[in-house]
């Protein structure tokens, strides 16, 4: 029967093929927004997963739904990517994790699409967000069977798009459609470090609000109505209900601390033709964050109300467009999945530590919509390397990530020899 050190051995063996993988998907420029090259980035997984011996499907979204979501974008192709391996009539184990990446932007050091390899660190945009915690997953089964662990069950890895604006057309899609079904245990594979499970995230709803004003020459302000003064009045009210959403905490281990409050901020702004005009117009973004005792319907009601206030004391008028939105989401550190997680990440940290994420990602379809409770996020990731400059992942926080995966999946759904 095959033991824990077998499968460490395996993985630091493989160490050459798992960054050579990554290298080559790092290469797949998936940026979203808009979502380009899905169909190049779901051909291969699929070869990658068929050389594995997985059954493959490439889940198309129809373009009405894609329109649904993001109606600018809905010419361009969404593609999920599934594979399952049955060894027999056990539990199912679920892992997934999103191949699309944050757009590159400016003020990188290296090439973000042409991938470095650097003091133990592979360099290139998705590296930690998270291409390399899909490898991980991959990698965990390869060397599974490599050892010859008795699996009971099946495993399925899913591949999904869309995440950074919203994951609607990716796993939340796949959730709808019925694809989650038969789970009995889901690793979300996003960047939260090796030496953590995590437990959850808050919530969070984006939206603008556009005041509505009249033009007049700067000369003759007092035949226009300022969009800008009016923006203010909800601005000064918006920051009034951000104190008071500060006195709302949870005790539930969201890291760094300070993020365990909920919170408002404004993002952008935009208003304006010239020095001389009076505005018509103005336009704010705003990011609300949920602590997990929110939800996402009375927080619309909060801020609908603070819009109406607005327009009955400036007698003007506003408009509210929803821009996307998260149900705060989380489980308990006492279910099997999350302590057979923790047991093996304390192997090679000395303990583990439990986390809510201070964000939003694509658990929640998981967890609220197909109503699978065994459900963690763990993968190699760091979180404060996501959508940053020269952007990176530790080799070495992989090759743990596929340690703690793979032993983790052997006692869920196999026998392994302790």
């Amino acid at each position: 029967m095959a033991t824990k050190g077998a499968i460490y051995d395996e993985v630091d063996d493989r160490r050459n093929e798992i960054v050579s993988l990554l290298s080559s998907f790092l290469e797949i420029q998936t940026e979203n927004p808009p979502g380009r090259n899905y169909r190049e980035g779901a051909a291969f997984l699929d070869t990658v997963l068929s050389e594995r011996g997985y059954d493959v499907e490439l889940v198309d979204v129809p373009e009405d739904v894609v329109e649904h979501h993001y109606p600018e974008r809905s010419h361009l192709e969404r593609v999920n990517v599934l594979g399952q391996k049955v060894f027999g009539d056990g539990p199912n184990i679920h892992y997934t994790g999103h191949y699309d990446v944050v757009p590159a932007g400016e003020d990188w050091t290296r090439d973000p699409f042409d991938p470095t390899i650097e003091d133990d660190r592979i360099y290139g945009r998705g590296a930690s967000d998270m291409k390399s915690g899909i490898v991980a997953s991959l990698f965990a089964i390869d060397v599974l069977e490599a050892v010859n662990v008795e699996l009971e069950g099946s495993v399925t890895q899913s591949m999904t798009v869309d995440e950074e604006t919203g994951g609607f057309t990716g796993l939340g899609y796949l959730a709808q459609e019925g694809h989650l079904d038969g789970t009995d245990y889901c690793v979300y594979t996003e960047c939260f470090d090796s030496s953590r499970v995590c437990l959850g995230h808050r919530g969070v709803l984006k939206f603008k609000v556009v005041t509505q004003g009249r033009k007049a020459h700067g000369c003759m302000a007092h035949d226009g109505i300022n969009a800008i003064s009016t923006m203010n009045d909800l601005l000064t009210r918006i920051e009034e209900y951000r104190t008071r959403l500060h006195q709302r905490t949870t005790d539930l281990p969201v890291t760094p601390s300070e993020s365990r409050r909920a919170d408002i901020s404004v993002t952008m702004m935009d208003a304006g033709y010239s020095e001389n005009v009076v505005p018509d117009r103005c336009t704010a973004t705003f990011y609300r964050v949920l602590v997990p005792t929110e939800s996402v319907a009375d927080v619309r009601n909060e801020i609908r109300e603070l819009i109406r206030e607005t327009e009955d004391s400036m007698d003007a008028s506003l408009d509210y467009d929803e821009i996307m939105f998260a149900e705060p989401t989380s489980v308990s550190q006492d279910c099997q999945v999350s302590q057979t997680f923790a047991q093996n990440v304390e192997s090679f940290y000395g303990n583990s530590e439990f986390v809510i994420s201070p964000g939003s990602d694509d658990q929640r379809f998981v967890v609220n919509d197909a109503g699978i409770n065994q459900c963690i996020v763990y993968g190699p990731g760091r979180l404060e390397q996501a959508h940053v400059e020269d952007e990176y992942v530790m080799i070495e926080d992989i090759l743990t990530a596929i340690k703690v995966m793979a032993v983790s999946t052997a006692q869920l759904i196999g026998d392994l020899d302790e």
